[in-house]
Parts: C-alpha cells; structure tokens; sequence
C-alpha cells in the first residue's frame, strides 16, 4: 500500500508534517512493513487539504488521527489477518 502525504505550503500550513510523522510512526508501532509512508508534493486541493493519497485516491480534510485510522482499516480489508498486510 502506497500512502502519500500532501506537503505542499497550503497543506504544510495546515500541519501535513503532523500527519506524515504519525503515519510513519504508526507504519512501526503495528508492524505495517507493506506500507510505504511518504511525503509529496502539492495535490491540488489546497483548499480541503490536508491531502493524503492512498494507492492512487485522495482523500482530504484530514487530521492525524483520521488519517491514522483510515490507514489501519484499509490495512485491515487489503491484508486481512496476514502480518505485515501482504495479500493472500
């Protein structure tokens, strides 16, 4: 799984860097080895940014914990039950 973090100026104003930093802390804290954390450039939507972009989708007006707990789901329907959230 692809995650993307929006840090361009507007989303960067909007705390994006808080919301990558708690992604890549929680890729460690539930052994998510699968999911690549990263950050990117501006996507576009400054204006119901932050952005963050998982595998190609973007979804905006997020928050750390939201985007925590997007993460963690999605992980959960794309791995369901295997470590690491590798496909069956």
């Amino acid at each position: 799984m692809k995650v993307q973090v929006c840090t361009g100026k507007t989303c960067k104003e909007r705390f994006s860097q808080y919301i990558l930093t708690r992604l890549q802390n929680d890729k460690e804290l539930y052994d998510m080895h699968s999911v690549d954390v990263c950050e990117c450039p501006c996507t576009g939507n400054c204006k119901i940014g932050p952005s963050v972009i998982i595998d190609g989708n973007v979804e905006t007006h997020m928050n750390p914990a939201k985007a925590s707990e997007m993460i963690r789901e999605k992980r959960k329907q794309w791995g369901k039950g295997n470590k690491g959230g590798k496909r069956k």
